[in-house]
């Protein structure tokens, strides 16, 4: 009876660490992806429109800052914020070889008072 009750013990303690693995594992550009929307969270731009849209060409440097390449945009005060809240800003991804590759990606700022 002892060993029953340390047999059912282990295989729950198994089972447990096996259902409560993180299986959520994310690509190194979802990692960057998730970083970059960090950095540019609570933007404080006028916005007239309902939503303004930017796409965004960025690539790594050999200290793991974002270089902003372009931002194309039809409003300029998001140009500008991109350009100051991404420009030079250290991230923790770890991406492999990037020596130059060009990362693109689209920006979408909704105005909260519609």
């Amino acid at each position: 009876m002892k060993n029953l009750k340390v047999v059912l013990i282990a295989i729950f303690v198994v089972s447990f660490q096996a259902f409560s693995a993180d299986k959520s594992t994310k690509s190194p550009e979802q990692q960057l992806r998730n970083e970059i929307i960090n950095l540019l969270d609570n933007p404080d731009i006028k916005i007239s429109n309902n939503e303004v849209k930017a796409n965004i060409e960025f690539t790594l440097n050999s200290k793991n800052e974002i270089v902003i390449l372009t931002v194309n945009s039809e409003t300029e005060s998001l140009e500008d914020f991109v350009k100051y809240k991404l420009n030079y800003k250290k991230v923790n991804s770890k991406m492999p070889e990037t020596n130059s590759k060009i990362f693109r990606m689209s920006l979408k700022v909704l105005n909260p008072n519609v």
